[in-house]
């Protein structure tokens, strides 16, 4: 500093200092402007959750299960940290789906089940409209495809399908299976990751898979597994009171 005064006297002090300012409030902004966002995601997952009664918990942990998959293949964490919007937001279509059929305790209708279908439509043109996220609202749209083509909206197959709508169908697919539902148990996460196995390469991305197999073995697992082998007996426990209950 002493430097550049003798040499530009100063004239070379502000030219020195003025970028660093800059940088410092461009940083700041930044930040700000995603901490805003951030929130704002936070928001609609929560009313998301409000409309769901079954799937509290849900999108943050398919979120955590996406992003340790996508490390386990060697995602950049810039690519990561979009992923993990777009995991938190994968549901955020079922806004537009009437809570009478969104928490229906009985089997759905043909109309009914397409109906919930729309969803992953929906979302995604609810994410489209933020400009700045480009074509990530695909992995919302394309979540629910599958490897042999059998899936929705699309019927996209294989490499048509992005590669973070085929995380996010891995993670979500291995929540769903291990989370308690009002006409089933759960399944424990050993059973969970076998199904995941028999599914990969037919309707899930066998990669992606093995990926999410050994994200969850290093580091879910230790955070996760006790957790929901506690909350699969306690709702097993619940069902066996409601069905005493239901025969009285």
């Amino acid at each position: 500093m002493a430097k550049i005064y003798e040499t530009w006297g100063a004239v070379g002090i502000i030219l020195f200092i003025l970028p660093l300012m800059l940088a410092r409030h461009s940083f700041k902004l930044y930040m700000d402007t995603r901490q805003m966002y951030l929130d704002t995601v936070q928001a609609l997952v929560t009313a998301i959750e409000a409309k769901d009664l079954y799937t509290k918990g849900h999108s943050e942990r398919v979120a955590e299960f996406a992003v340790e998959t996508a490390r386990e293949l060697d995602w950049p964490e810039h690519k990561i940290e979009t992923l993990r919007y777009m995991a938190l937001l994968h549901d955020i279509g079922k806004i537009a789906i009437p809570d009478v059929i969104l928490n229906k305790s009985t089997r759905l209708s043909p109309q009914e089940y397409n109906r919930i279908k729309d969803h992953a439509v929906v979302g995604a043109e609810i994410i489209k409209q933020v400009k700045n996220l480009g074509d990530a609202y695909l992995m919302v749209r394309h979540y629910h495809e599958r490897m042999d083509g059998s899936g929705y909206p699309d019927g996209l197959k294989g490499e048509e399908i992005p590669m973070g709508a085929r995380i996010i169908a891995v993670a979500d697919c291995f929540d769903a299976m291990t989370s308690n539902r009002v006409y089933r148990a759960g399944r424990s996460p050993r059973e969970a990751i076998q199904e995941l196995q028999k599914c990969g390469g037919a309707e899930l991305d066998s990669q992606v898979v093995q990926a999410f197999v050994q994200a969850w073995e290093k580091r879910l697992a230790p955070k996760w597994e006790k957790q929901i082998l506690t909350e699969i007996e306690t709702g097993a426990a619940r069902g066996e009171i409601a069905a005493a209950q239901a025969e009285e």
